[in-house]
């Protein structure tokens, strides 16, 4: 090469490096099509939600053959589906059943047992009583915590037989040979810690209820809109009203909210079974009573307890002081559902007084409870059905459910209320199927 060139010795004829992108350019280039990519996914994920949303509203899907049926046709005692999966899910009858031979008594919550030879009830002696048969006595009545039990002093009102027990084929029995009770004790049990609040409630009708007050109440909904109430019995089981389901019969679209006195967005439990009893042709605003037994159990806390249910012998004379709760409509004929729970302060009603002319006309049945105040003002309404009527003594009740009544809150026509101990057998029952 001419050294006298003014081109360098290592020059190649070669193409200048290409102007590096700038971050708007990278991000036009390769963020644009992801973000477009992202957000037609996101549109196509809501649509199919949506669209699966208004088909599980109106359309039942059944397998082999995979086809859509209305929903109207699910759980309407006919088999729509090939397999019969529209009518599996759905609110079942429970008859009532025989009688389950053990019970507890108000008296300090002593153990009574049904002596099979006899057909009298018997209460149970302290002597040879161990930790197993507290635990076969729960169980006969639906409980599968673990009990608690301890020795009390035989009373002087005692009426009833006092009689060893002994287990037999998972049931307790009286034993044959019974001697004396020689400990003169009775057998004082519990089957689960209910019936205790964080707070006592102010004794005013229809003001501003607290979760702390009512940890047992929750909200039974059927496609998240609220239906009743109810009350926590144990981790699994709450009980309510059987009128409530009478529209909806598929349990899938029911859920239960715990632990809130507010109606708003807290979340909301899965339901696996709905249990009402047969309906009761010659009077049929009875047996206005059902359980709902959750997918998962629940966690007890401050604001998520379960209510003791009544004893077998609890008598309610007139004036017995009482509470309601519940969303329920404040105003007859108008107004809306209450966002916030309300509690309101009633009392015992005698029946003979609701059956009156002026009133209910014999349509309130041994089965019903009537509370309420008689010049009006204060009661359950629309919305507040199944929801529980409760009574303190050493801890809360729940003795009601709140069933039906002549509008809300008039003068001499008080809430009419399912009486618990009437289905005392039909809880124990259907919770003792269903460990």
């Amino acid at each position: 090469m001419d050294p006298d060139s003014d081109q360098p010795l290592d020059s190649f004829d070669v193409t200048p490096l290409r102007k590096p992108r700038t971050p708007l350019e990278t991000f036009k280039k390769v963020g644009v099509p992801i973000i477009a990519t992202l957000l037609s996914l996101a549109i196509i994920i809501t649509v199919a939600v949506l669209i699966k949303e208004i088909l599980d509203k109106s359309y039942f899907l059944c397998g082999q053959p995979l086809h859509f049926i209305p929903r109207r046709q699910v759980c309407d005692g006919e088999q729509d589906c090939a397999s019969g999966e529209d009518e599996l899910h759905c609110v079942k009858n429970f008859p009532e059943g025989p009688p389950v031979t053990v019970r507890l008594s108000k008296d300090r919550s002593t153990l009574q047992v049904l002596d099979l030879a006899t057909r009298n009830w018997a209460s149970a002696c302290f002597d040879n009583f161990t930790e197993a048969l507290a635990k076969t006595a729960c169980e006969q009545m639906g409980y599968e915590s673990k009990p608690t039990f301890r020795a009390v002093e035989i009373g002087p009102n005692q009426d009833l037989d006092v009689v060893e027990i002994m287990e037999n084929s998972q049931e307790l029995q009286v034993r044959n040979s019974s001697g004396p009770c020689l400990s003169g004790s009775l057998v004082s049990l519990h089957c689960l810690a209910c019936g205790e609040s964080l707070k006592a409630p102010r004794v005013v009708g229809g003001e501003k209820a607290s979760v702390d007050s009512w940890p047992w109440q929750v909200s039974i909904q059927y496609n998240k809109q609220h239906i009743c109430g109810g009350s926590i019995l144990d981790p699994h089981w709450i009980l309510t009203a059987a009128h409530c389901f009478r529209k909806h019969l598929d349990v899938s679209n029911w859920k239960v909210r715990a632990g809130s006195d507010k109606l708003g967005n807290f979340p909301s439990l899965p339901v696996a079974k709905i249990f009402i009893i047969e309906h009761n042709t010659t009077h049929p605003k009875e047996k206005d009573i059902a359980l709902v037994k959750l997918q998962f159990p629940l966690t007890f806390s401050g604001t998520v307890r379960p209510i003791c249910l009544p004893f077998s012998d609890e008598t309610l004379p007139p004036a017995t002081p009482l509470w309601v709760i519940g969303w329920g409509f404040t105003e007859q004929d108008g107004g809306k559902m209450s966002d916030t729970l309300l509690q309101a302060s009633v009392q015992v009603i005698d029946s003979a007084r609701c059956n009156a002319e002026d009133a209910y006309q014999e349509e309130v049945t041994e089965k019903m409870l009537c509370a309420g105040v008689l010049e009006g003002g204060v009661d359950a309404c629309q919305g507040d059905s199944g929801g529980p009527l409760m009574y303190h003594s050493d801890q809360w009740q729940v003795v009601g459910i709140v069933s039906w009544g002549h509008g809300c809150g008039g003068p001499g026509t008080p809430g009419v209320y399912t009486r618990v101990t009437a289905f005392l057998n039909w809880i124990y029952n259907v919770r003792k199927s269903e460990p």
